[in-house]
């Protein structure tokens, strides 16, 4: 096919042809590398987890400040959407999470997580998703 056209464009346009190299495709983004553990983590978590393991430029986090409330014992504020039970409760606080409350309606637990140890909550499959826990507002 590539020397049809070549030979169209010699008669046509009178010019020689140059080969040109096939279009690259483009590197994948850092969403597109996230293994099926970080797919199920909130990008602001994933963001505060690459700064605190020294990642952020190689993973491209903007600077500032996230929406993650992350304590002086660096544990992030997370809702852990998953089937509210004593197993899942347990499997928080064997990753060192410390219980501020439960919803079994909502399937939430709100806990606060060391912030190295959510990925490996958000590897077990009962784990739906990691979120940053919603903040109270009071208006005025």
């Amino acid at each position: 096919m590539r020397v049809v056209v070549c030979v169209l464009m010699i008669i046509t346009c009178g010019i020689g042809c140059a080969a040109t190299p096939p279009p690259q495709s483009p590197a994948p983004s850092e969403k597109d590398s996230r293994t099926a553990a970080q797919q199920k983590i909130d990008s602001q978590i994933l963001q505060e987890i690459y700064r605190k393991r020294g990642q952020a430029a190689e993973k491209q986090v903007p600077p500032g400040p996230t929406l993650v409330r992350i304590d002086d014992k660096g544990r992030a504020l997370v809702d852990v959407r998953v089937k509210v039970s004593s197993d899942t409760l347990n499997l928080v606080k064997r990753r060192g999470g410390s219980i501020v409350s439960s919803s079994p309606q909502y399937d939430s637990i709100i806990a606060r997580v060391p912030l190295l140890e959510i990925e490996r909550l958000a590897a077990n499959p009962a784990v739906r998703a990691i979120v940053p826990a919603a903040e109270a507002t009071t208006v005025r």
